[in-house]
């Protein structure tokens, strides 16, 4: 783990080197771009409160959420599970909704989000319902609170590469303290990730990312014993789950982008390696 970790410090340190590399804007090409941008200032206004839709789906070797394999959680003893995983998406301005489902092929995992979202500028501000389910499980009634969670995220990112990311569970059947003083009460199960992009030009764009549970999470975070997770026993205190590198690249043909993504992924709690592949379509 230590030689790992290490790894991934190293490949940050060469990221940032590299961005600081990279030139910085003068003084007369700020100007211009300001000029152009006082013409374009109306226009924009025009364009901010507009109807819009997008759609998509992605085909991923198997299905990873926060370092851990969704798809292993559904009994898949393998860590090749192809998901299917389609996308719908309708806007107003800086507001959307999106539909979400994963069906990984193996694990007979399906899980159906519905997001509601709030974005500007760099700022990304989210309140979703997941509801999920394992094989016979997954067809439990939709109203009956049993497979559902909500969850409220934001993210900001600084100077279109630095993304900062939290979110917090507030209601889940399972997400309870357990032990001490505070048992029986919510545990408010949480996470935070930051990530740094280091585009390339046009080739490919390469991201390092960590990930952590800041306190015990009952409902997302559990311990491995042998090579099951133990879900009636979360993981203590703070936990680093996620360590991960992606490279992409988005192929553009017309309206239509074909986005592909190489992905490894370290869980230093679970002690698994992930290598993981991902092509899309979206218009």
């Amino acid at each position: 783990m230590k030689k790992i970790f290490t790894t991934i410090v190293a490949l940050f340190a060469v990221v940032l080197s590299a961005s600081a590399s990279l030139p910085t804007p003068t003084l007369d090409n700020a100007l211009a771009s300001e000029s152009c941008v006082a013409l374009d200032v109306e226009d924009d206004d025009e364009d901010e409160w507009e109807f819009w839709w997008g759609a998509g789906f992605d085909l991923a070797s198997n299905y990873m959420w926060r370092g851990f394999d969704q798809s292993y959680r559904g009994g898949n003893k393998t860590m090749l599970d192809p998901s299917f995983q389609p996308g719908l998406s309708f806007g107003y301005g800086k507001f959307y909704i999106e539909l979400w489902g994963n069906a990984s092929l193996l694990s007979d995992y399906k899980e159906f989000d519905m997001f509601l979202g709030f974005e500007h500028e760099d700022l990304l501000i989210t309140i979703y319902d997941v509801f999920c389910g394992v094989g016979q499980d997954f067809n439990k009634p939709f109203f009956s609170g049993e497979n559902h969670s909500l969850t409220a995220t934001i993210d900001y990112t600084f100077f279109d590469r630095l993304r900062l990311h939290w979110a917090t569970t507030f209601l889940h059947p399972d997400d309870f303290i357990t032990e001490g003083k505070r048992a029986g009460k919510r545990a408010f199960s949480s996470y935070f990730e930051v990530a740094y992009t280091q585009p390339f030009g046009d080739v490919l764009d390469m991201e390092v990312a960590a990930g952590a549970s800041p306190w015990t999470g009952p409902f997302w975070c559990p311990t491995r014993v042998g090579n099951e997770f133990d879900w009636d026993n979360p993981a203590k205190g703070f936990n680093v789950t996620n360590l991960s590198l992606k490279l992409s690249h988005e192929f553009e043909m017309d309206s239509v982008t074909l986005p592909v993504e190489l992905n490894y992924v370290y869980n230093p709690l679970t002690n698994y390696h992930y290598a993981l592949l991902k092509a899309g379509f979206n218009f």
